[in-house]
């Protein structure tokens, strides 16, 4: 039609399909000027600026809902608040990815250290660790791997629900006061460490303090008592005290090593004093 422009060749100026020109037409996002007896869409030159206002909106994100409601109103002020409102939005959604970034981060070193730490099982050794916050829920039933794994999951979804970036740091707290009873793992359970920049207020949320260590790797499930006892004893031995809690991390799971063993490579960690 004289004058006008067809539906691709209106979508070929702004570098879009046809069929996204005929959907923004059926939601009444921008509809033709004319259609025909025949039902062929036609647009003005007039409306080439309220196309590429559209597809520049959606270019950075902007849902469809949104530029309708803006297009139909537009101003200069609801243009402001669209795209400040935007701008906030990107704004948490680059946080959420550095999160991300982050825990990836953290896991490929933990797992380039770990050939590293295999020459170190079983020895004892003192190491300095930073505070850290950690979401903490107790175990409901005897200590094993099954009520390990489920209990994992319930902790691991609370943080899903809260929208919080699960880590891969994670394993079991033993409380220090469980170690004179007959259970020992008497108000124990699983923790997962929280991204050091999070400030979400959790009710399960507590802190690790910071201070040393006395460390151990192992291959052993955190209800397997040996590993701990071994280390308590060297801790008496060389006129340490326990000072805290007893934490029991995962640093890989049996996952990784198919048929050669069923348990997980983990640290133990006692935090401690000297006499």
């Amino acid at each position: 039609m004289k004058g006008l422009l067809s539906v691709g060749e209106m979508a070929k100026i702004h570098s879009i399909s046809r069929q996204t020109l005929i959907h923004y037409d059926k939601i009444g996002l921008f509809k033709p000027i004319v259609v025909d007896e025949n039902g062929y869409r036609y647009y003005s030159f007039n409306q080439i600026p309220f196309l590429r206002e559209i597809c520049y909106l959606k270019s950075v994100g902007i849902k469809l809902k949104y530029i309708k409601k803006h297009i139909e109103n537009r101003n200069l002020d609801s243009s402001i608040s669209l795209l400040r409102y935007h701008k906030d939005f990107l704004g948490r959604e680059i946080q959420k990815m550095l999160t991300i970034h982050d825990s990836i981060e953290n896991r490929i070193k933990a797992y380039e250290k770990v050939e590293d730490k295999n020459q170190e099982l079983y020895l004892p050794t003192i190491e300095y660790f930073p505070e850290r916050r950690v979401v903490f829920l107790p175990y409901e039933n005897e200590l094993c791997k099954e009520e390990l794994h489920i209990t994992m999951m319930k902790a691991w979804s609370m943080l899903e629900i809260n929208k919080i970036q699960p880590s891969n740091r994670f394993g079991t707290i033993i409380p220090k006061n469980s170690l004179e009873k007959s259970n020992i793992f008497e108000g124990a359970g699983v923790y997962i460490i929280l991204n050091i920049n999070d400030d979400s207020e959790l009710e399960n949320a507590v802190t690790l303090p910071a201070g040393k260590y006395a460390c151990m790797y192992k291959y052993g499930m955190p209800y397997q008592k040996e590993y701990l006892c071994s280390l308590i004893k060297w801790i008496e031995e060389n006129e340490y005290t326990i000072a805290g809690d007893i934490i029991d991390e995962c640093i890989l799971d049996s996952t990784f090593y198919k048929n050669s063993t069923d348990v997980d490579f983990c640290q133990l960690q006692i935090p401690v004093e000297k006499y």
